[in-house]
Protein backbone atom coordinates (compact mmCIF):
# COMPACT_ATOMS: atom_id res chain seq x y z
CA UNK A 1 0.00 0.00 0.00
CA UNK A 2 2.88 2.49 1.13
CA UNK A 3 4.42 1.56 -2.39
CA UNK A 4 1.38 2.45 -4.47
CA UNK A 5 1.19 5.70 -2.57
CA UNK A 6 4.76 6.42 -3.21
CA UNK A 7 4.33 5.67 -6.94
CA UNK A 8 0.91 7.73 -7.21
CA UNK A 9 2.65 10.77 -5.71
CA UNK A 10 5.17 10.26 -8.02
CA UNK A 11 3.49 10.22 -10.86
CA UNK A 12 1.57 13.43 -10.05
CA UNK A 13 4.63 14.89 -9.46
CA UNK A 14 6.11 14.23 -12.68
CA UNK A 15 2.54 15.14 -14.43
CA UNK A 16 2.80 18.60 -12.64
CA UNK A 17 6.35 19.30 -13.93
CA UNK A 18 5.59 18.19 -17.35
CA UNK A 19 1.93 20.83 -17.22
CA UNK A 20 4.95 23.41 -16.47
CA UNK A 21 7.32 22.53 -19.05
CA UNK A 22 4.58 22.57 -21.77
CA UNK A 23 3.57 26.24 -20.43
CA UNK A 24 7.15 27.19 -21.26
CA UNK A 25 7.01 25.75 -24.37
CA UNK A 26 3.78 27.45 -25.49
CA UNK A 27 4.32 30.74 -24.02
CA UNK A 28 4.97 33.76 -27.05
CA UNK A 29 5.32 36.38 -23.96
CA UNK A 30 8.95 36.60 -22.37
CA UNK A 31 7.00 37.74 -19.02
CA UNK A 32 4.74 34.40 -19.24
CA UNK A 33 8.22 32.24 -19.51
CA UNK A 34 9.27 34.04 -16.61
CA UNK A 35 6.13 33.17 -14.78
CA UNK A 36 6.40 29.65 -15.51
CA UNK A 37 10.05 28.84 -15.06
CA UNK A 38 9.45 30.70 -11.45
CA UNK A 39 7.15 28.30 -10.68
CA UNK A 40 9.01 24.89 -12.21
CA UNK A 41 11.32 26.32 -10.10
CA UNK A 42 9.39 26.82 -6.56
CA UNK A 43 10.83 25.04 -3.41
CA UNK A 44 9.33 23.89 -0.51
CA UNK A 45 10.59 25.29 2.62
CA UNK A 46 10.51 23.22 6.28
CA UNK A 47 8.40 24.83 8.89
CA UNK A 48 9.51 25.56 12.42
CA UNK A 49 8.60 24.44 15.39
CA UNK A 50 6.01 26.74 16.73
CA UNK A 51 3.99 26.13 19.75
CA UNK A 52 -0.04 28.60 19.74
CA UNK A 53 -0.85 30.27 22.92
CA UNK A 54 -1.78 27.00 25.03
CA UNK A 55 1.76 25.87 24.62
CA UNK A 56 1.06 23.02 22.37
CA UNK A 57 3.40 22.27 19.69
CA UNK A 58 1.34 22.87 15.94
CA UNK A 59 1.46 20.49 13.67
CA UNK A 60 -0.71 21.71 10.91
CA UNK A 61 1.38 23.62 8.44
CA UNK A 62 -1.72 26.00 7.58
CA UNK A 63 -1.66 26.76 11.42
CA UNK A 64 1.99 27.07 11.87
CA UNK A 65 1.77 29.68 9.25
CA UNK A 66 -0.98 31.42 10.46
CA UNK A 67 0.52 31.72 13.97
CA UNK A 68 3.56 33.11 12.34
CA UNK A 69 2.20 35.88 10.15
CA UNK A 70 -0.17 37.10 12.71
CA UNK A 71 2.73 37.09 15.29
CA UNK A 72 5.05 39.44 13.02
CA UNK A 73 1.57 41.29 11.70
CA UNK A 74 1.61 42.38 15.61
CA UNK A 75 4.90 43.77 15.62
CA UNK A 76 5.34 45.05 12.14
CA UNK A 77 1.84 46.33 11.21
CA UNK A 78 -0.56 48.96 12.67
CA UNK A 79 -4.20 48.92 12.00
CA UNK A 80 -4.35 52.67 12.83
CA UNK A 81 -1.65 53.31 9.49
CA UNK A 82 -3.65 53.20 5.74
CA UNK A 83 -1.22 51.93 3.69
CA UNK A 84 -0.72 54.50 0.88
CA UNK A 85 -2.45 53.51 -2.68
CA UNK A 86 0.23 53.14 -5.24
CA UNK A 87 -0.15 55.43 -8.02
CA UNK A 88 0.04 53.78 -11.24
CA UNK A 89 -0.81 56.63 -14.34
CA UNK A 90 -1.13 55.25 -17.75
CA UNK A 91 0.95 52.76 -19.16
CA UNK A 92 3.46 53.91 -21.37
CA UNK A 93 7.04 53.45 -22.59
CA UNK A 94 10.06 54.71 -20.85
CA UNK A 95 11.72 57.88 -22.27
CA UNK A 96 15.56 56.10 -21.35
CA UNK A 97 14.09 52.15 -21.36
CA UNK A 98 16.18 50.08 -20.05
CA UNK A 99 18.72 48.39 -21.76
CA UNK A 100 20.88 45.42 -21.91
CA UNK A 101 24.08 46.81 -20.29
CA UNK A 102 21.99 48.04 -16.99
CA UNK A 103 20.70 44.56 -16.67
CA UNK A 104 23.90 42.74 -17.15
CA UNK A 105 25.39 45.72 -14.80
CA UNK A 106 22.57 44.88 -11.87
CA UNK A 107 23.03 40.93 -12.17
CA UNK A 108 27.04 41.94 -11.81
CA UNK A 109 26.29 43.67 -8.52
CA UNK A 110 23.89 40.49 -6.90
CA UNK A 111 25.85 38.86 -3.93
CA UNK A 112 26.59 35.10 -4.41
CA UNK A 113 25.54 32.80 -1.87
CA UNK A 114 21.91 34.47 -0.81
CA UNK A 115 18.70 32.86 -0.51
CA UNK A 116 16.22 33.70 -3.46
CA UNK A 117 13.09 34.39 -3.42
CA UNK A 118 9.68 32.73 -4.56
CA UNK A 119 11.12 32.44 -8.03
CA UNK A 120 13.82 30.46 -6.82
CA UNK A 121 16.02 32.46 -8.91
CA UNK A 122 19.82 32.48 -7.57
CA UNK A 123 22.22 35.76 -8.35
CA UNK A 124 24.63 33.51 -9.64
CA UNK A 125 22.15 31.98 -11.88
CA UNK A 126 21.75 35.01 -13.88
CA UNK A 127 25.30 35.73 -13.47
CA UNK A 128 26.64 32.85 -15.48
CA UNK A 129 23.03 32.11 -17.94
CA UNK A 130 23.93 33.05 -21.46
CA UNK A 131 23.88 36.89 -21.95
CA UNK A 132 20.91 36.19 -24.13
CA UNK A 133 19.37 36.59 -20.70
CA UNK A 134 19.95 40.21 -20.27
CA UNK A 135 17.91 41.10 -23.36
CA UNK A 136 15.09 39.13 -22.03
CA UNK A 137 15.09 40.95 -18.74
CA UNK A 138 15.46 44.19 -20.39
CA UNK A 139 12.12 43.63 -22.59
CA UNK A 140 10.12 42.14 -19.47
CA UNK A 141 10.89 45.51 -17.52
CA UNK A 142 10.30 47.26 -20.01
CA UNK A 143 7.08 45.83 -20.92
CA UNK A 144 6.14 46.31 -17.02
CA UNK A 145 5.80 49.58 -17.89
CA UNK A 146 4.02 50.11 -21.22
CA UNK A 147 1.25 47.41 -20.50
CA UNK A 148 1.34 47.81 -16.59
CA UNK A 149 2.28 43.88 -17.04
CA UNK A 150 2.72 42.83 -12.69
CA UNK A 151 5.67 41.23 -11.77
CA UNK A 152 4.83 40.46 -8.49
CA UNK A 153 8.14 42.54 -7.32
CA UNK A 154 6.75 43.89 -4.41
CA UNK A 155 6.29 39.83 -3.33
CA UNK A 156 8.50 38.79 -0.17
CA UNK A 157 8.84 35.26 0.78
CA UNK A 158 8.79 35.40 4.75
CA UNK A 159 11.07 33.12 6.31
CA UNK A 160 11.54 32.30 10.24
CA UNK A 161 14.67 31.81 11.79
CA UNK A 162 15.29 30.01 15.86
CA UNK A 163 16.66 32.84 17.40
CA UNK A 164 20.00 30.98 18.11
CA UNK A 165 19.85 29.81 21.98
CA UNK A 166 16.81 30.87 22.82
CA UNK A 167 14.07 27.79 23.67
CA UNK A 168 12.09 26.42 20.12
CA UNK A 169 8.65 26.98 20.01
CA UNK A 170 7.54 30.31 20.70
CA UNK A 171 6.73 32.49 17.77
CA UNK A 172 8.58 35.38 19.56
CA UNK A 173 11.82 33.21 19.32
CA UNK A 174 11.78 33.84 15.93
CA UNK A 175 13.76 36.26 13.62
CA UNK A 176 11.45 37.33 10.43
CA UNK A 177 13.82 37.17 7.21
CA UNK A 178 12.08 38.35 4.21
CA UNK A 179 13.27 37.09 0.58
CA UNK A 180 12.91 38.96 -2.13
CA UNK A 181 12.69 37.91 -5.73
CA UNK A 182 16.15 38.34 -8.19
CA UNK A 183 14.35 40.20 -10.84
CA UNK A 184 13.19 43.20 -8.14
CA UNK A 185 17.13 43.20 -7.00
CA UNK A 186 17.78 43.55 -10.65
CA UNK A 187 15.16 45.88 -10.85
CA UNK A 188 16.37 48.10 -7.84
CA UNK A 189 20.06 48.30 -9.14
CA UNK A 190 18.84 49.79 -12.35
CA UNK A 191 16.99 52.65 -10.61
CA UNK A 192 19.77 53.12 -8.17
CA UNK A 193 22.33 53.56 -10.46
CA UNK A 194 20.49 56.19 -12.96
CA UNK A 195 19.49 58.21 -9.77
CA UNK A 196 22.89 57.95 -7.26
CA UNK A 197 24.07 60.69 -8.96
CA UNK A 198 21.13 63.10 -8.54
CA UNK A 199 20.93 61.77 -4.91
CA UNK A 200 24.63 62.27 -4.21
CA UNK A 201 24.73 66.05 -4.17
CA UNK A 202 21.89 65.79 -0.81
CA UNK A 203 24.02 63.09 1.11
CA UNK A 204 25.75 64.19 3.84
CA UNK A 205 29.59 63.30 3.16
CA UNK A 206 29.70 61.74 7.14
CA UNK A 207 26.29 59.23 5.66
CA UNK A 208 28.48 56.24 5.48
CA UNK A 209 25.39 53.40 5.76
CA UNK A 210 24.39 51.65 2.61
CA UNK A 211 26.81 54.19 0.72
CA UNK A 212 29.28 52.79 -1.44
CA UNK A 213 32.78 52.37 -1.19
CA UNK A 214 32.42 53.78 2.66
CA UNK A 215 31.23 51.77 5.89
CA UNK A 216 30.18 52.45 9.39
CA UNK A 217 32.92 50.46 10.71
CA UNK A 218 35.77 53.15 9.90
CA UNK A 219 32.87 55.59 11.28
CA UNK A 220 33.17 53.59 14.69
CA UNK A 221 37.34 52.95 14.82
CA UNK A 222 37.82 56.73 13.88
CA UNK A 223 35.29 57.90 16.87
CA UNK A 224 37.47 55.25 19.16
Amino acid sequence: MLHKIKEKTKQLKNEHLDELASNIDKTSSDGGMFQAVKALNRKRFKNPKVHDNDGKQVSNPSQIQLIIANHFKSKFRDDNIHDIEPYFGQPRKLKSPITEKEVRASINNLNNGRAPGSDNISGEFLKFAPHLIDNKIAKILNQTFERHEDLNINEGLLIALPKPGKPKGPPQNLRPITLLNSIRKVLSTIFLNRIRPKIETYISHSQSGFRPNKSTSDVVWAHR
